[in-house]
């Protein structure tokens, strides 16, 4: 299985984050998978994952998606995101993450959290921009 890249400090995946979400992902065979389950602290209304939280978890499968695929590094240029149904507090969610294709130095990649009922709570599709050789090296230094 491939490695993982993350930066310590990340929101999302870092495990050094202070107020992190320190989630755990795996490569797959065609993108990459996570789960996560928020608590309190992320709530946007009563009982509810704040939308914001849902983004910046698809942001983040779509970019483990395209490095764990390709090893490239990318910064996210655009991202359309829709919302399905509410993701509940408490309650498990699958993030999976496809690319679907490349054109140039751009990646369009998939990401979709569903609940444990396998219902789908979010999607998403972005567009990510492959860095420059010298921004890429400067940028994976710090990527364990």
């Amino acid at each position: 299985m491939k490695k993982v890249l993350e930066y310590r400090n990340c929101f999302v995946c870092g495990k050094e984050s202070k107020i992190g979400l320190k989630v755990n992902f795996e490569i797959t065979e065609t993108g990459a998978r996570a789960s996560y389950t928020s608590g309190e602290e992320f709530e946007g209304f009563k009982g509810v994952v704040h939308g914001g939280i849902l983004c910046a978890l698809l942001d983040e499968i779509m970019w483990k998606s395209i490095n764990g695929q390709t090893g490239s590094i990318t910064m996210t240029a655009k991202m359309e995101v829709r919302f399905k149904k509410p993701a509940l507090m408490g309650i498990p969610m699958v993030i999976e993450g496809t690319v679907l294709n490349r054109k140039r130095n751009f990646f369009e990649a998939k990401g979709v959290i569903s609940d444990s009922e396998g219902d789908v709570i979010a999607e998403a599709t972005g567009l990510f921009k492959e860095l420059d050789a010298e921004n890429s090296a400067r940028l994976a230094e710090s990527l364990e």
